[in-house]
């Protein structure tokens, strides 16, 4: 993307998102003061800049790199999640703070209550935003749009039978392109320009070959932007040499928490097709996440126990989990407490919380973060 066109795409974006652009302002701020936060010795953090609602590990799709596929959580009941009250109360309890709440799963639509609880969170004046395999959008527009979140990340793995193969259904490709052409011609029809829209493909063994064609679909789309996701991986000797160090205090199962052994990835292939999207003259911002040069390319896909980027993790100070059954939950099989129990505020900096973050402070990262997408967030 030329110097013009960059320009002309940020302006487009400060226009049409403004709440976007300082929410990201606000969070690079907060960023800049973490070093303080992370050296002090108490475990204590300011305030979350996220929280992510995880209300199902339900899910209709069975894509081949999800780690709730790999531990079975995908075939749980939507329904056996917590009341709509429950999450409400979260809400209000963090309001003060006004953390971004985000929206993964499994597929997170699923959840009975979805639309309503961003309703919720949009009335209490706080960004929301959600992670969506898009393929209940197209029955789910009309109501989404009542109370749109701030951003949608669609998740699209390739063309047509590509996205198919990696998504385990058939129809999973024309099911995601009908529900954003939906949320596309609504946001239309009603002058709105939420949610934003940020199409990501994943990066896995069964199609990274074939990424340029998701520029243009993409573009066809009409997506704000494209994103680029380089494989997370969870690998058995991660998990192992975790546990010889930190298996006292903070265990983790390899199943339980889906690890797998991803098939290889040819890093001299991966570095060819990376580079090929960079030279296509994109309409719109493309990006890979994290950006990483081509020798850190090949450490991370041939080394994936090996850390490409070394820096203090950070987030324990900035993000947490909070899971179907209402563990709030930093990290992989660490759970500092139950949302059904006390406040999501008290168990920020309770005791189980400023431990983890200790244990970090000391050591900088773990070794199961080494491929881990919460390790490379700043935000």
């Amino acid at each position: 993307m030329n110097a013009l066109r960059t320009a002309a795409t940020g302006a487009r974006m400060l226009f049409n998102h403004p709440d976007l652009v300082r929410w990201y302002l606000r969070n690079k701020l907060r960023v800049r003061g973490l070093l303080r936060e992370q050296q002090h010795a108490d475990g204590v953090s300011r305030y979350p800049l996220g929280i992510t609602f995880k209300p199902t590990f339900s899910c209709n799709l069975r894509c081949k790199m999800c780690s709730f596929v790999a531990n079975g959580a995908v075939f749980t009941n939507p329904k056996d999640s917590l009341p709509l009250e429950v999450w409400k109360s979260v809400v209000d309890d963090v309001r003060p703070w006004r953390p971004y709440i985000w929206f993964t799963g499994g597929e997170p639509t699923l959840y009975p209550h979805f639309v309503p609880l961003v309703r919720y969170i949009k009335e209490q004046g706080l960004m929301a935003g959600v992670t969506t395999n898009g393929t209940t959008l197209r029955q789910k527009a009309a109501e989404i749009m009542e109370a749109p979140m701030d951003l949608m990340v669609v998740s699209i793995d390739g063309k047509g039978s590509i996205h198919n193969g990696v998504r385990g259904h058939e129809r999973a490709y024309d099911r995601t392109i009908e529900g954003v052409q939906e949320i596309q011609q609504l946001k239309k029809r009603l002058g709105s320009r939420k949610p934003a829209i940020i199409v990501n493909c994943a990066m896995t063994p069964d199609n990274y070959e074939y990424i340029t064609d998701m520029v243009e679909v993409a573009e066809m789309l009409g997506a704000d932007a494209l994103n680029f996701q380089h494989l997370w991986q969870l690998t058995s000797g991660m998990v192992e040499r975790h546990n010889q160090k930190w298996g006292a205090y903070h265990c983790v199962s390899y199943d339980d928490c889906g690890g797998m052994e991803p098939k290889p990835m040819d890093a001299e292939n991966v570095i060819r097709v990376v580079h090929e999207v960079k030279r296509m003259d994109a309409r719109i911002p493309v990006l890979f996440h994290p950006e990483i040069t081509d020798d850190e390319i090949r450490t991370y896909y041939n080394e994936p126990e090996v850390f490409v980027r070394r820096r203090p993790a950070a987030c324990a100070w900035l993000n947490t989990d909070i899971l179907p059954n209402g563990d709030v939950s930093p990290c992989f099989d660490m759970v500092c407490g139950n949302i059904t129990e006390e406040r999501f505020s008290d168990i920020w900096n309770g005791f189980a919380f400023r431990e983890h973050r200790k244990r970090l402070s000391v050591e900088g990262d773990f070794p199961i973060c080494a491929r881990c997408c919460a390790y490379w967030r700043r935000d």
